[in-house]
């Protein structure tokens, strides 16, 4: 049996019991959806740059950015091998730099994740470092192809 969200032989009620897992463990409503829904998961075609961050607990995010020509990020999607709280947190970030210019980007917080999520259990609160870690990773690898390098 697979175990998981997300189809398979997953039943309804095994999802129904994992939900209640996530929710009994502190995670708001807002996270669990973004999570079960797999928001922004997944490759962009042609993207403008790649990148990958493994954290200092294990979980990986692998960080997908399309930007235009005006420094515009037009579309973000990621890849993440972790718990809930990495995947949500990732979720979220990708949701707030959408329509964000570069500079705007770099100004996104941990606390802006957390504010997105509605909050996040006690000991997940690593998580949205890992997000703004990837981001910060990407816009440095961006900036370095288009010659700028201020990070």
């Amino acid at each position: 049996m697979t175990y998981g969200f997300g189809g398979g032989k997953t039943s309804r009620k095994l999802a129904e019991e994992q939900l209640k897992l996530l929710a009994e463990s502190g995670y708001p409503k807002k996270a669990i959806e973004l999570y079960v829904n797999n928001v922004n998961v997944g490759a962009l075609e042609n993207p403008t740059v790649v990148t990958t961050y493994l954290g200092p607990c294990g979980d990986l995010i692998e960080l997908y950015l399309k930007i235009d020509k005006n420094g515009t990020i037009e579309d973000a999607k990621f890849y993440y091998l972790g718990c809930p709280g990495s995947a949500s947190s990732a979720s979220a970030m990708t949701e707030l730099v959408k329509g964000k210019t570069i500079d705007q980007a770099k100004k996104i917080t941990e606390d802006n994740v957390l504010n997105e999520l509605g909050g996040l259990p006690k000991m997940k609160l690593d998580c949205p470092k890992l997000a703004i870690k990837a981001l910060r990773k990407a816009i440095a690898e961006y900036e370095k192809i288009m010659g700028r390098s201020e990070i």
